[in-house]
């Protein structure tokens, strides 16, 4: 049986054992430990109730209309919640209404980076890659902040997704990088999540416990007269 360790704070209301991470392990055991742990957290979100659930997404909720309150021209490039995610529409919603732009990433097939078409409360949504909805019939946008949705993270801004490296290859295919801000419960948190070589960190987090910069010039943005960082759009 492999040695295990536990994380006493992951939750208000759980405690989950998760595997030690093989410090000096094969790529092949860092893999395998990344996805073990990725199917723990994926397994502890899923099983919060909805009373948790709720309260924690409307603290994370609350730091996230806090961040944008500082960039209200931004075009914003956020996620459809799945897995139990936190649904951040509400406040994509008012961003739009108070003069802002949104975005939903639009799949083209896998192994393909992300293109983002705009988004409204009105727009039309069809099924997309892994059924996930996309926007239809919408223009395709460049964004200023990126929203990351956290399966888990560590204190060096490194983020634990779904696997498929979507976000990564999209990062490193466009032409001008934009504010990444990845959004997840503080229980998620490890201590490191031994990424690989070419896995890009976050810029801000944003938790239930506030609003971290990881990048120190990402606390700047906001002073720039686009509001954040200049709008990204896939490398020709």
């Amino acid at each position: 049986m492999p040695k295990r360790e536990e994380q006493k704070t992951l939750s208000p209301v759980m405690s989950l054992e998760l595997p030690v991470a093989p410090r000096n392990g094969s790529t092949e055991k860092q893999s395998e430990w990344r996805h073990a742990i990725r199917r723990a957290l994926l397994g502890w979100r899923s099983g919060l109730d909805a009373a948790t659930h709720q309260h924690l997404s409307d603290k994370i909720r609350g730091y996230f209309s806090e961040f944008l309150k500082d960039r209200p021209a931004a075009t914003v490039g956020f996620y459809w919640p799945i897995q139990n995610e936190i649904d951040l529409r509400p406040v994509i919603e008012r961003h739009i209404a108070n003069g802002g732009t949104a975005a939903l990433p639009v799949v083209p097939g896998k192994d393909q980076p992300m293109v983002f078409h705009n988004w409204t409360p009105l727009t039309e949504m069809v099924p997309g890659f892994a059924r996930i909805p996309e926007p239809h019939g919408t223009d395709e946008v460049g964004v200023h902040v990126l929203l990351a949705p956290l399966v888990g993270f560590d204190r060096a801004g490194y983020r634990l997704g779904y696997g498929g490296g979507f976000f990564d290859r999209t990062l490193a295919a466009v032409s001008r990088k934009p504010l990444v801000v990845g959004l997840g419960f503080e229980a998620t948190r490890l201590a490191d999540i031994l990424p690989h070589q070419y896995d890009v960190p976050v810029d801000v987090l944003i938790t239930d416990q506030g609003i971290r910069y990881v990048d120190s010039q990402a606390s700047s943005a906001a002073d720039k007269i686009d509001q954040s960082s200049p709008p990204c759009h896939l490398s020709d």
